[in-house]
């Protein structure tokens, strides 16, 4: 980038990276979370498995995997929580979905990440920021038959420009607003 653009920041503008905004981790590998591994969901103390589609769909109560409460102690690191943003990583990369605070803790699958805020206040505006910048970043990668998100390398240390507060909120709002229209 150019030194200018870093001179000129609007007032109260910051310019952080990613990894300033949050915790970032991807699912487990596949053989760790196998479908013989799964129980039925009125099993006692049961775990629900996140999904791409709840990311895709934006809909945390779709699917029906589940794990026993022993094998979610097994995968805690893979806990995804109430508030906590999934998104999807592979095939349909980049969506990017909050869940809401009704949504029931659970683990992502190997085809999900996910991030914890370390500032919830800034979510909305993250969301779009993130979808934006992983499909900016994603079209640069090299491509494959499957799309696969792009390495925490390069997504961690990607720098954003953090508007206050209340740009952000001026900024979704007018955002909703278009897309009202569009939507007709």
């Amino acid at each position: 980038m150019h030194k200018n653009y870093y001179e000129n920041l609007p007032q109260g503008c910051s310019i952080c990276t990613l990894n300033d905004l949050a915790n970032y981790k991807k699912g487990p590998f596949g053989s760790s979370l196998t479908k013989g591994m799964f129980v039925d969901s009125k099993t006692q103390n049961c775990v629900k498995v996140y999904e791409q589609k709840n990311a895709i769909q934006h809909d945390y109560t779709l699917g029906t995997y589940f794990i026993s409460n022993l094998k979610y102690q097994e995968m805690k690191s893979f806990e995804v929580l109430p508030n906590e943003i999934i998104v999807s990583c592979a095939g349909t990369i980049g969506e990017v979905y909050k869940l809401p605070l009704s949504a029931p803790k659970g683990i992502i699958n190997q085809a999900l990440m996910k991030i914890h805020l370390f500032s919830d206040d800034i979510a909305d505006y993250y969301q779009i920021l993130l979808f934006d910048k992983l499909h900016e970043l994603s079209e640069k990668s090299k491509g494959t038959a499957i799309k696969n998100i792009i390495p925490f390398e390069i997504l961690k240390p990607s720098k954003i420009l953090l508007p206050p507060l209340n740009e952000q909120k001026k900024i979704i709002c007018k955002l909703n607003y278009i897309n009202k229209l569009i939507d007709g």
